[in-house]
């Protein structure tokens, strides 16, 4: 037991070194060992090795490198690792990770076709698989002090988080009718569960755009937000679709 803190101890920096990004040197020191994405990404296969030689013993290297590591495919595949061991320890750092959503100051990039969303929405799964509860709630209660990259993010994050009230918020930021893609994206995820009051509510907003204009500038200063209803309606149409199918196939035979 001894020897095998001893070596975990001198891991750590040589794996933080490994993974630190900052190392000098020609294009080809970057190149892997093994198959795949490996081959061209010597982290990743650090990664790997690591976590294969030393099990749970190796938690603070992997929660590390999921924290800092500037590659995207290294902080998956941390990710993944701190799922395989049920690393439950690892909720608080993974919701400091998602609360950069909402944080004044941060050097993330932010909306549903960024980099680090990919990165937050696997982080959103991970929580819920590991069993966080209430960041959903902390997210929403933030909603209205985001600006629209950052809440294009919110309805995949809450979706990811098995949020429990998510048809509820959905249908509230359809309501609003703030932004055309905030609105696309709230059925996008709508149309990803089996929730027969989404349906309902789908139903009862095709109604309401039918024949609506898309606003282009109100009556004042402000140009209002344009609205396409007519996709609208056909993204509406296609979740309410693809919600009944998937209900059908899980729903008992009689």
């Amino acid at each position: 037991m001894k020897g095998s803190y001893l070596r975990m101890l001198l891991l750590v920096p040589l794996f933080s070194s490994w993974l630190s990004g900052y190392a000098a040197g020609c294009p080809a020191c970057w190149a892997g060992y093994g198959s795949g994405d490996e081959r061209f990404n010597k982290p990743l296969a650090d990664l790997r090795i690591l976590y294969e030689k030393e099990g749970k013993n190796a938690l603070p290297a992997i929660r590390e490198a999921v924290r800092t590591h500037f590659d995207p495919m290294v902080k998956k595949r941390g990710i993944e690792y701190l799922l395989e061991m049920n690393d439950v320890e690892s909720i608080p750092m993974l919701e400091d990770m998602l609360s950069e959503l909402f944080k004044r100051v941060s050097f993330s990039s932010f909306g549903a076709d960024s980099i680090d969303f990919q990165t937050r929405l696997r982080v959103s799964h991970a929580l819920a698989r590991l069993g966080s509860k209430g960041f959903a709630d902390r997210i929403w209660e933030r909603y209205d002090r985001l600006d629209l990259p950052r809440k294009s993010e919110v309805p995949y994050l809450l979706n990811g988080l098995g949020d429990p009230k998510l048809s509820d918020r959905l249908a509230v930021i359809l309501n609003r009718g703030e932004d055309h893609q905030l609105m696309l994206g709230a059925i996008e995820v709508m149309a990803m569960g089996e929730d027969a009051k989404a349906v309902s509510f789908l139903r009862s907003k095709i109604v309401e755009w039918e024949g609506k204009p898309s606003p282009l500038q109100d009556s004042g200063s402000r140009a209002a937000p344009i609205i396409h209803y007519s996709v609208l309606r056909i993204k509406a149409e296609q979740a309410c679709f693809s919600i009944e199918e998937r209900v059908k196939k899980t729903s008992p035979a009689k």
